[in-house]
């Protein structure tokens, strides 16, 4: 005679739900106050037992190069009722010539205007008018060798040339608004350094102070 197996009931296994990762505490910033200028170049901030200089031109960099540097980025163009003439030498003529596209995409717009001249129509709204042709040499300076082979390395020359030129500079009266909102940006630790990699603020703390006064 044939014997049935018992029948045996599968009983569910709990499932253990992970214990969840505690959130980091983020320690509190300590308030800082803009006490001013050194030599119209560095922004002086007090924080704590420290003070911050920041260097106002490589600050600015940074915020103009990331900007230009962001997917969405779109210049906002403002067309020239006189075009600016500018005359470079033949082969910065042609690179600039050749580059016109690209250069479009950050808002100007350049055309042949005959004598080995080119007349610039457009221009980005953040560049102001006399740093037109300062930026356009320069930049044409700069790819005169390898012109736009690699788009690139072009393109990130182009960025740098104009988050320069377009940068607060060193020895300029600056507005306290304006250096407020690029001590919130370093302080924020969103900005560290320049396009070019260079430190944007050094620290000295009250103690190093001090010491050089003999005083600790």
């Amino acid at each position: 005679p044939q014997v049935e197996e018992p029948v045996v009931e599968e009983v569910p296994v709990p499932v253990v739900e992970p214990e969840p990762e505690p959130t980091p505490v983020e320690e509190p910033q300590e308030p800082w106050v803009v006490r001013g200028e050194l030599f119209h170049t560095y922004i002086m901030v007090e924080q704590g037992d420290k003070v911050v200089l920041i260097d106002k031109h490589a600050a600015h960099e940074r915020v103009n190069f990331d900007r230009l540097k962001a997917q969405d980025y779109r210049p906002m163009v403002q067309e020239l009722l006189i075009p600016i003439t500018i005359t470079p030498g033949p082969q910065e003529r042609q690179v600039l010539l050749d580059g016109q596209e690209v250069l479009e995409g950050f808002g100007f717009q350049l055309e042949e205007f005959g004598a080995g001249s080119i007349a610039v129509r457009a221009v980005p709204d953040y560049l102001k008018t006399g740093d037109v042709e300062p930026t356009l040499l320069e930049l044409a300076k700069k790819l005169r060798l390898t012109g736009w082979a690699d788009p690139g390395a072009a393109r990130d020359e182009v960025m740098h040339t104009m988050a320069c030129k377009a940068a607060i500079k060193g020895g300029w009266v600056s507005d306290p608004a304006e250096l407020r909102v690029l001590v919130d940006r370093v302080q924020s630790g969103e900005i560290k350094y320049c396009p070019h990699g260079r430190p944007v603020a050094v620290k000295l703390t009250k103690y190093e102070l001090e010491k050089m006064f003999k005083r600790a």
